[in-house]
């Protein structure tokens, strides 16, 4: 006989799905009023319970930022793989304008970027929440100045722009194109606003 049986854990076993959870979050928060999205109603979406939820993230704030890490890293990193290949600066704009204003056909898929939408939230977002969508915001602007300045080099960026100006811009109209679709104005209409804003650089 064992003499040194295994003894059982204290408390509830953890059952708590993390990749469930930050799904039904991030599609909640994508589709919804993040202000008027209670966490009491994250949680019976996930059908776990509110301890449960603060073991695993500690807060909603925590929640927050685990969903647009994830975010930024399954659904933004295409971005960052256009910004940094070796197409010529005019097919990569065009790219962007490509992928900031598609939508899935589905009525049920989120229009919109949920990181542009939490950025215009930030009234109820958590401070840590906001600090990871800031550091996003700096390194996406970082890659846009580090794009530019590569083309410029190459002599596909003629404009009498500095890159600093041109990253900004670049940002600001892609994030109100964003902003326009998950209003529900016309894709194709916005997309064409787009490329008017972006005639300018070339």
């Amino acid at each position: 006989m064992d003499s040194n049986p295994t003894k059982p854990t204290r408390g509830r076993p953890k059952t708590l799905d993390r990749d469930h959870v930050l799904d039904v979050a991030m599609d909640s928060y994508w589709k919804e009023d993040i202000g008027n999205l209670s966490l009491n109603e994250i949680c019976r979406r996930c059908d776990i319970s509110k301890p449960g939820l603060y073991r695993e993230f500690l807060n909603e704030d925590g929640l927050m930022k685990a969903v647009i890490l994830k975010y930024h890293e399954e659904v933004l990193s295409p971005v960052q793989q256009m910004l940094s290949g070796d197409l010529p600066f005019r097919v990569t704009l065009d790219n962007l304008v490509s992928f900031a204003t598609s939508v899935n056909d589905s009525q049920e898929a989120p229009k919109g970027c949920l990181l542009i939408k939490m950025r215009e939230a930030q009234m109820h977002l958590g401070e840590a929440t906001r600090a990871q969508i800031d550091l996003i915001q700096q390194q996406a602007l970082a890659a846009y100045e580090d794009w530019v300045e590569r083309s410029k080099a190459k002599g596909e960026f003629s404009v009498d722009m500095s890159p600093e100006f041109a990253a900004s811009y670049i940002d600001a109209q892609l994030s109100n194109a964003s902003s326009q679709i998950a209003r529900g104005e016309d894709p194709q209409t916005v997309k064409e606003m787009l490329i008017v804003a972006f005639s300018m650089l070339g």
